[in-house]
């Protein structure tokens, strides 16, 4: 059976399956059965088994977006007995409870060949327990694994083609659950996902990488900066090495845009707030490359958005509207802002508050309407407010809040956002 290809995006960078620390060597899944007696190979991905925690440490798949099939999801999920039977998760620790088998290999990336038959054949290799997670039920999959369609969404790869590594993030405070007469499972604090593609501009290997917590509280992060479950994080593959204890290719590490030691060239030039980096993503815009300009929110000067009518009642272009707040102890001059949902032209606030509008006193809010250009999106989007900064054709980014579409799908309620978010970063 074919699997992982490491010299998938070319010869020139081959990107082999990671190594592993001291600590994890001896947490290797080894029997005779597998290749080198550690791959678990299926059509187009390979899995490195935890024989542990009985789950994948991590899985490498290789897309080749250019013959992506669409075709019948399998119904049900096998016991890979080349693994065997005692190094896998089955239904009982899914059964009756809040946790889901999460794919890491995407079904729908790796349903891919030259014929529908072949792409077929490599999703239903996708439905082997060696494949699957404990995942959250309010775990956004759609979210999480739609990452990789990022990359091709922004033009940013040459050719189609992309080479991904996930895998789960244990705690050492994480949950368990214990079925019925069997062992316990300790349940993954969260996941990440390396995107790794050949770039359509330069040429040159270019990486991107993701962790999406869903139970952050059992890592007790020791730099203090709070973390948020269910919220997509771009990180630095240094941070998924040391949560992990997987070390992957010095190219991998050398390629991705974000920084993980203290910088203070880097820092002054590309506005790092701090180190090692981590920028919330909602949007594929909000994604880091190379050289880019962090659009960290400022911390001094306290304007929220408070809140938003997404889903009001009547016409919604005419009858949608963002509130801002100053919690500061001085008036706050609007002019120049801009309020943006990350997809249309920003919305200049000049156009819609007058002269005396423009100046918020503190502790005052004011309700912008109407919006257009703006559309705010019932399925979920990202509201940013931003500031005039010379030599930025955006600005200064001064608070971004996301809403889920459950939170858009009452009609006529707004939605408030808590003004002293901590996570502004």
């Amino acid at each position: 059976m074919v699997g992982y290809n490491p010299e998938f995006l070319g010869t020139d960078f081959p990107l082999p399956m990671p190594s592993f620390s001291p600590n994890l060597v001896g947490n290797v899944l080894r029997k005779p059965e597998l290749r080198d007696d550690i791959y678990v190979d299926y059509i187009n991905f390979t899995i490195i088994m935890n024989r542990v925690r009985r789950s994948p440490l991590v899985t490498a798949l290789n897309i080749d977006q250019n013959l992506l099939k669409k075709v019948q999801r399998k119904r049900g999920w096998d016991i890979d007995t080349r693994v065997g039977f005692e190094y896998q998760l089955d239904n009982d620790y899914y059964a009756n409870n809040y946790w889901d088998r999460g794919h890491l290999a995407r079904r729908a990336s790796a349903a891919w060949g030259n014929s529908k038959q072949e792409a077929r054949r490599a999703s239903d290799a996708t439905f082997f327990f060696t494949n699957a997670a404990l995942q959250h039920e309010n775990f956004n999959q759609d979210e999480w694994l739609a990452l990789e369609d990022w990359v091709r969404n922004l033009t940013l790869d040459q050719n189609g083609l992309i080479t991904e590594f996930t895998g789960p993030i244990y705690g050492d405070f994480g949950r368990t659950i214990t079925p019925s007469g069997r062992q316990p499972a300790v349940v993954p604090s969260g996941f990440f996902k390396i995107v790794c593609f050949i770039n359509g501009q330069t040429q040159e290997l270019d990486v991107r990488a993701f962790i999406m917590w869903q139970d952050a509280d059992a890592l007790r992060d020791k730099r203090g900066k709070e973390l948020f479950d269910f919220q997509r994080y771009q990180v630095t593959v240094s941070e998924i090495e040391e949560l992990t204890g997987l070390f992957f290719d010095d190219k991998i590490y050398e390629k991705n845009p974000l920084l993980f030691n203290e910088n203070e060239g880097a820092k002054e030039k590309l506005h790092i707030d701090s180190f090692p980096e981590r920028i919330l993503v909602d949007e594929p815009e909000e994604m880091i490359s190379q050289e880019t300009k962090r659009q960290d929110i400022g911390e001094e000067l306290p304007v929220y958005i408070a809140a938003a009518m997404v889903n009001p009642k009547g016409d919604e272009r005419q009858n949608e509207w963002v509130s801002v707040i100053n919690l500061s102890p001085d008036e706050i001059d609007l002019t120049g802002w801009t309020l943006s949902d990350m997809k249309r032209v920003p919305l200049e606030l000049d156009t819609v508050l007058t002269g005396e509008q423009r100046i918020l006193k503190p502790g005052e809010a004011r309700q912008i309407k109407p919006l257009n250009p703006l559309a705010l999106s019932n399925k979920g989007s990202t509201i940013a407010l931003y500031q005039p900064m010379e030599g930025s054709e955006r600005g200064l980014r001064i608070d971004r809040v996301y809403y889920s579409q459950k939170q858009a799908s009452v009609e006529g309620v707004p939605i408030v956002f808590s003004y002293q978010r901590k996570n502004k970063s």
